[in-house]
């Protein structure tokens, strides 16, 4: 068709816009709009535009061919294909993948996990209420426990592009107090492991043990010393309260010293007692004498945990806590002494000072003090003060192996975690406690290889910088996420 008077070809409206609907019906993008577009809106393009009859199909636009659409539903019968039942193309699942990604997901096994986080969500379905409330609580109103997260997503990584190819001799390992093991993270003194699963602290001993970390055991564990020391085929590092009586602290002493424990571990913060709400409303009637209770935590007579049992002995001074407490322990064996709670330079000096082997620093993952300072800001004047006389330990916050290269970036020796591993033992057991070790030890090497460090030694601060706002994408609702 032309113009009058003029011999220029003039387009035809309908021509138009039947080739604008090939154009869109060819490209990918419209298997994502079909779906949303409502039926009335096709019906009058249906005589403009030829539909393929080749059910369930649209052409690639690099060669013209027929390719399947990956939103069509191959067990309705509209699709028409007749293709083996092998080669029918698979039904997607429901993609939630988005919403599961900041807020974990219901995982069936832990092969399924994508984070620590997956069974967070596990562990919580699976628990008493009363348990998971002593687990996932913090002081107050979670403050610390937020702080504390806060402190590693305001540290930024410094990445190196090229340099040594470090994926082939990758040494991730660490010594420390005359013992070395495969990775600078640990596993963090948790009570009541059997609260969670019935494999208990054995169970993570053998996760432990396998994946080569250092664990700590609690004071008050489900299982004893001597049970856990079986478990992970080798002693292990004793977390000891202090009791006011001397001589219950010695007996306790010399029970894990010769069992061969190299090394105690006295928590300090939470001496001055913590503002537990969350445990007081979740105890609240009857508390531990409600008869659910009283099935475990007294079904015998006098039932203690097993580390306080058999301690009874003629009662000894009570010593009051001064830094001279601190030689009393450390003369009281031959065991290496860490000090456990310590966030400060001033009392990091006073430790070491007085026969410290080792600094712990601490907040008690947001339990004991609401100071709302986290570990990780607290760990650098620490390490400052301590000048390398002994290793510096961390906890508290860590979720990801960027927290830990992180902490030894700042000058830790190694970096513990605590409801992760007992999310991961809630969940499924030793298995649980294996992936969890496993996922935060890969993502801790991606970073070694992302800076092109090849060792432990060579993360300095010089890879990390500090924003002023920490980066906060997880959802946290009532402290789930941190």
């Amino acid at each position: 068709m032309t113009e009058t008077g003029s011999g220029k070809p003039v387009m035809d409206p309908g021509s138009s816009r039947r080739q604008f609907f090939k154009f869109l019906a060819a490209s990918p993008l419209a298997a994502v709009a079909y779906s949303a577009i409502p039926s009335s809106w096709m019906e009058p393009l249906a005589g403009e535009v030829p539909i393929s009859r080749e059910p369930g199909s649209l052409p690639c636009t690099n060669c013209g061919a027929p390719v399947l659409n990956p939103l069509f539903d191959p067990t309705e019968s509209r699709t028409g294909l007749n293709l083996p039942r092998q080669e029918m193309p698979q039904e997607l699942p429901p993609q939630q993948a988005q919403e599961e990604q900041l807020t974990g997901s219901l995982i069936e096994s832990p092969e399924e996990a994508i984070n620590v986080w997956d069974f967070e969500q596990v562990v919580h379905g699976n628990s008493l209420a009363q348990h998971w409330d002593f687990l996932h609580m913090g002081v107050d109103d979670y403050e610390t426990r937020v702080a504390n997260r806060e402190g590693f997503n305001r540290l930024m990584l410094r990445p190196r592009r090229l340099g040594v190819e470090a994926s082939a001799g990758l040494d991730t390992s660490m010594e420390i107090l005359g013992q070395r093991f495969d990775s600078p993270l640990f596993l963090c003194p948790v009570a009541a492991n059997q609260a969670f699963h019935t494999q208990g602290e054995a169970g993570a001993a053998r996760a432990a043990r396998r994946r080569g970390i250092l664990q700590l055991q609690s004071h008050v564990s489900s299982n004893s010393y001597e049970e856990i020391a079986e478990a992970r085929g080798e002693p292990h590092w004793f977390q000891i309260y202090t009791n006011p009586d001397w001589n219950r602290n010695q007996r306790v002493i010399n029970r894990v010293a010769s069992a061969g424990c190299p090394t105690l571990v006295w928590t300090i913060d939470l001496l001055g007692g913590s503002n537990r709400e969350l445990s007081r409303r979740s105890l609240s009637g009857e508390g531990r004498d409600s008869a659910l209770c009283t099935q475990c935590h007294n079904h015998q007579e006098g039932y203690q945990r097993p580390m306080n049992r058999d301690l009874d002995g003629a009662p000894g001074e009570r010593p009051p806590y001064t830094w001279d407490y601190v030689k009393r322990l450390k003369d009281a064996s031959d065991m290496n002494l860490v000090l456990k709670g310590i966030v400060t330079a001033e009392e990091a000096e006073l430790a070491i000072e007085h026969g410290a082997d080792g600094i712990y620093v601490s907040n008690h993952g947001g339990r004991a003090v609401n100071s709302m300072w986290s570990t990780i800001d607290a760990l650098p004047e620490v390490v400052e003060a301590v000048r390398g006389r002994v290793p510096v330990m961390i906890d508290s916050g860590v979720r990801r192996g960027s927290d830990v290269f992180k902490a030894l970036a700042l000058g830790a020796t190694a970096a513990g975690i605590g409801r992760p591993y007992v999310w991961g033992l809630g969940a499924f057991g030793e298995d649980g406690v294996d992936k969890v070790i496993e996922l935060l030890v890969a993502e801790f090497r991606m970073v070694m290889q992302q800076t092109r460090t090849t060792s432990v030694d060579e993360i300095t601060s010089r890879f990390v910088m500090e924003a002023k706002n920490p980066v906060m994408t997880r959802h946290n609702e009532l402290g789930f996420g941190l």
